[in-house]
């Protein structure tokens, strides 16, 4: 160092020591000082930030500066977070300048909360390139679990070093992918050899997995020898692994080859045949090949002209015809039913041979023409007619009408009662016009009330109601059913015509015709009974005189059979007795007053064929005057009470206009001998030994009491006891010894020669039992106690 240097160091540390040894004149104290740099923060005249304990400033460019040397510091790589507690300031002055400095320096970069500068960046380029050479490739995603940096941040660094300090390549296909030219050299003789030695169609999954390549190289190496020429083959099934196949043309020479032979000598193309040659998509396969081939693709296959032409003519044949045709037979075996209905419908719809063909398609595989099924119904005719006139005369017609009668008054009995209120509002209006005339002199005049001969209800709803029904009764009648689907399908098998049709194809058909010989029916049901109608009219009179000789028969009949069940001491004897009189005679009664008023109105069926619920339901289908008695009759006839039934009866009989004729004594004096000559015609006809017995019973019982019981067989017992003390002794055992045999009869059976003898018992004690009924005779008859 020069003397004169020296000396001006000296002479400066002279006054250095004089400014601190002296004295200021004026001093700031510290809360002036704040608030001095407070002011002039507020007047942004300087621009500074708060160290974290509050005690110091600094500027901008300082924190900057200290930023940038912590940087320097650390390597070149930083965290936000790690400055805080190093230059005591807040986080967000910190961001704030660390966003300016990386804003304003290109080599220092701002990421995920980090600065990091290129020097760093470079080092780290160096270790992927070094790591790249070692392994051959390398991936974005291992590089940013590693670097714990984004992906694309990453993924734009190496591309800036690229050939640079990164030697290596950028995969075309997979832009995170990066590998060296000797490793691409590498795969790429691997997979030309891979692919040089297969000569089948071999999944590129099985190729990946046994040489060990890696999968997104191998797709693209692939495609650069196919493209070359290098390699002759193809790559089918897109550019997945477990889905592609490497086909070399080797084999596809030979394939196509087989496969357009096929075609040509059988007309179609399986999926399945040629997923055994080893085509992963035959359907894609088969269009890509025969692109200018007219071809139906099908399900499971592929169908040719020469297929189609054949099953055109078929069912061309079969609508001239006007026959069926069932197309899956005249198909190879392979087509299925789903095939063979693609192929009709195409060639209906494609067909130029076919144009107004009234085709129907029955199933899936079956042709045929509406006229064929038309002219099928044809065969049915005869039946209709004949099942028309048999529910006509067995009265299911006329149940059935009763039905949809009381479904009617079901569903619209609000509106009726609606209706009726709004007649009888016109009614009083008209009746109040009625008395008074129009103007201020008007006359007061009288309505002339007129008297309905033929009266059904109280009212005019019923008569309309009955009108409406008896119009409509071709509605009713959809109730009865002509014939089964089974049946239908029974009858059309007989005919020639289908004798050999697939159960399937008669079932269809048979559910075609159903609608319509269902509708012809029920036409043929309402003319039948329309006839029925016409011809039983002027029958009316007669019918009405032969029921009222009948009820009052009957009626005479439950009367003696009441007398005969008091000769019965048993009250239990009594009230069963009662039970079968009115089950049998009372319920005949019913049947009659039902059959007999229900002819009025469309709802009757014969008396002799009514079951309780058949009965039942007329009697609902009544107008509610002649409902209500007869159900109260009907309830009668189901009791044990015969009082009951006689009061019901009449209440009955004046509803339904029945009007009983005087008794006539005369008359009355021979019931009791016609009543004996008919069970002695009883009794000479029967054969069977309980039916004698019954008989013989009941004879002497008229006998003894002059009155006839109604009792059925097993009620024998107790009318024999009764008869004991009435009838000589010799009679009484030959009665018990009849009944004893019977008894035994009934018990052996099995034992053919105990039968064989108790029936040539039986055949000789018959005739005696036939003469003392009839022979015996008692001069007083015997009083009710």
């Amino acid at each position: 160092m020069a003397s004169s240097d020296w000396i001006e160091v000296q002479r400066l540390a002279a006054e250095f020591q004089r400014a601190q040894l002296s004295s200021a004149l004026q001093k700031l104290s510290e809360r002036n000082c704040i608030e001095i740099v407070s002011k002039l923060i507020d007047l942004k005249l300087i621009d500074v930030f708060y160290t974290n304990d509050g005690k110091e400033y600094i500027t901008l460019e300082q924190l900057s500066r200290e930023i940038c040397d912590e940087l320097y510091l650390h390597g070149g790589r930083i965290s936000l977070t790690d400055l805080v507690p190093i230059l005591n300031i807040s986080y967000h002055a910190i961001e704030s300048r660390a966003q300016n400095i990386s804003q304003t320096k290109p080599e220092i970069h701002l990421v995920s909360g980090q600065l990091i500068d290129d020097d760093h960046l470079d080092h780290i380029a160096e270790e992927i390139n070094e790591n790249l050479q070692q392994t051959g490739q390398i991936t974005v995603v291992e590089l940013t679990k590693q670097y714990e940096l984004p992906m694309e941040f990453i993924l734009q660094q190496i591309r800036k070093r690229l050939g640079t300090i990164i030697q290596g390549q950028q995969d075309k296909y997979d832009h995170h992918v990066f590998f060296t030219e000797g490793f691409l050299a590498r795969n790429r003789a691997r997979i030309r050899g891979a692919l040089s030695a297969i000569t089948v169609p071999t999944s590129v999954s099985a190729i990946i997995a046994q040489n060990k390549l890696p999968e997104r190289l191998f797709f693209a190496v692939a495609d650069e020898l196919i493209s070359t020429k290098r390699i002759q083959a193809s790559l089918s099934g897109g550019r997945q692994a477990n889905v592609a196949t490497f086909i070399p043309d080797v084999h596809s020479r030979s394939q196509n080859e087989w496969i357009d032979n096929f075609l040509k000598q059988n007309g179609y193309l399986e999926y399945a045949a040629l997923t055994r040659l080893g085509l992963g998509d035959p359907k894609s396969f088969c269009r890509k090949r025969f692109r200018e081939t007219s071809l139906l693709y099908l399900s499971s296959c592929c169908v040719g002209s020469y297929i189609l032409q054949q099953i055109e003519a078929a069912v061309e044949e079969a609508l001239v015809s006007q026959s069926w045709v069932e197309v899956l037979p005249l198909l190879p075996s392979v087509f299925d039913e789903e095939d063979a209905e693609q192929i009709i419908q195409h060639v209906l719809k494609n067909s130029q041979n076919l144009p107004g063909k009234d085709a129907l398609v029955i199933g899936h595989s079956a042709v045929t023409s509406n006229a064929y099924v038309q002219n099928l119904r044809l065969i049915f005719k005869p039946m209709i007619e004949e099942k028309a006139s048999e529910v006509v005369a067995s009265g299911d017609y006329l149940q059935a009408l009763a039905d949809q009668r009381n479904a009617k008054e079901k569903s619209f009995k609000p509106e009726q009662s609606n209706e009726k209120k709004d007649r009888k509002d016109e009614r009083r209006k008209k009746a109040n016009e009625g008395k008074l005339g129009g103007g201020t002199q008007g006359r007061e005049t009288k309505t002339r009330a007129t008297k309905k001969k033929y009266q059904k209800g109280k009212n005019d709803s019923d008569d309309e109601g009955e009108e409406e029904f008896v119009g409509g009764s071709s509605s009713a009648s959809t109730e009865l059913q002509f014939m089964s689907l089974d049946k239908i399908s029974n009858v059309l098998r007989k005919q020639e015509s289908l004798s050999d049709a697939p159960d399937e194809f008669v079932e269809d058909i048979a559910q075609r015709l159903y609608p319509s010989l269902q509708s012809s029916f029920q036409e043929a049901a309402r003319l039948a009974f329309e006839a029925v109608l016409s011809a039983t009219s002027g029958q009316r009179r007669q019918t009405h005189s032969e029921l009222q000789n009948k009820v009052q028969l009957l009626l005479q009949n439950i009367k003696q059979g009441e007398k005969a069940i008091q000769f019965f001491a048993s009250l239990d004897i009594q009230q069963q007795l009662s039970r079968h009189l009115l089950k049998t005679a009372g319920s005949e009664l019913v049947n009659e007053l039902v059959s007999y008023v229900s002819q009025d109105t469309n709802v009757a069926n014969d008396s002799k064929d009514l079951s309780l619920e058949a009965r039942q339901k007329i009697i609902n289908g009544l107008p509610q005057n002649i409902r209500v008695p007869l159900q109260g009759l009907h309830k009668a006839s189901q009791g044990s009470i015969i009082e009951e039934f006689l009061s019901e009866a009449d209440v009955a009989l004046t509803a339904c206009d029945v009007v009983l004729r005087k008794a006539d004594k005369k008359k009355d004096k021979t019931i009791p001998i016609q009543q004996r000559h008919v069970l002695i015609e009883q009794l000479n006809a029967a054969q069977d030994a309980a039916l004698v017995l019954h008989v013989a019973v009941l004879l002497l019982f008229h006998t003894v009491t002059q009155t006839v019981l109604n009792a059925s067989g097993r009620f024998v017992p107790y009318i024999i006891s009764f008869l004991q003390s009435h009838l000589p002794q010799s009679i009484g055992e030959l009665l018990s010894e009849l009944q004893g045999l019977v008894i035994q009869e009934l018990t052996s059976k099995g034992d053919e020669e105990l039968l064989e003898t108790v029936r040539q018992k039986m055949e000789n004690l018959i005739p005696r039992v036939r003469v003392a009924a009839v022979a015996y005779k008692k001069s007083i008859a015997i009083t009710q106690e």
